[in-house]
């Protein structure tokens, strides 16, 4: 996993979409059109996740693809939270990028962005859950309500740690450091009510790719 730290949204001089069938171009970098469309429909700093894929593609195709944001209001702030998923023939690549939390009352706004690739063989649970508005009159192809994707991939835990403050911007002094331990999966979760129903199918679809995709990789990885 990479990390990063930007302090606003870059601007790409000179840059150019190309209508160029179902891929646009950047200078070099390439990504679907419908990809670009879901990112800049989010409307949270489109073009700094943009360039976080295009770094980790590597010129490898786009399968399929979710882009999900996370709006968190408390009392004196917004906080936004967006996640790609991307599928491509050999990895799972996931771009995050948050607001920076500790940024200085009257800065510009900083935005903090981790990136990280799983090889689909790697992903030991891919778990879907669907939920039916009226199970009783189910019939073949309707469609869930609610979806959630599951994602694990190894035992291992991972450690964010960082450095504490007492809230007073001038003080200097060592407060020591604070963090949390993770599990290496991912858990998200799209619902009609919330999302609107083109989202729940969205995520339905890209479970459904990832789901084969991952059941390739294993036979592959056993022959």
């Amino acid at each position: 996993m990479t990390c990063e730290v930007a302090e606003h949204e870059p601007k790409v001089q000179g840059a150019k979409w190309e209508d160029s069938g179902e891929y646009g171009t950047m200078g070099l970098m390439a990504l679907p059109e419908v990809l670009v469309h879901d990112l800049q429909s989010a409307g949270y700093y489109p073009q700094l996740t943009q360039g976080i894929l295009a770094d980790s593609l590597f010129d490898e195709p786009v399968l399929a693809h979710f882009v999900h944001i996370d709006t968190h209001v408390d009392i004196e702030s917004i906080h936004r939270h967006v996640t790609a998923f991307v599928l491509t023939e050999t990895r799972l690549l996931l771009a995050h990028v948050d607001d920076d939390p500790n940024v200085a009352p009257g800065s510009k706004p900083r935005a903090v962005t981790s990136s990280e690739d799983i090889e689909l063989d790697r992903l030991g649970t891919v778990m879907v859950g669907r939920t039916f508005a009226d199970p009783a009159a189910f019939i073949p192809g309707d469609k869930p309500v609610e979806v959630s994707l599951t994602l694990s991939w190894g035992a291992s835990r991972r450690i964010e740690a960082f450095p504490e403050t007492c809230g007073d911007p001038d003080c200097v002094a060592d407060h020591g450091y604070g963090g949390s331990v993770f599990s290496e999966d991912v858990m998200l979760r799209v619902s009609a009510e919330a999302e609107g129903q083109s989202a729940v199918d969205r995520i339905a679809e890209f479970a459904g790719k990832l789901r084969a995709a991952v059941f390739q990789a294993r036979l592959r990885s056993r022959r």
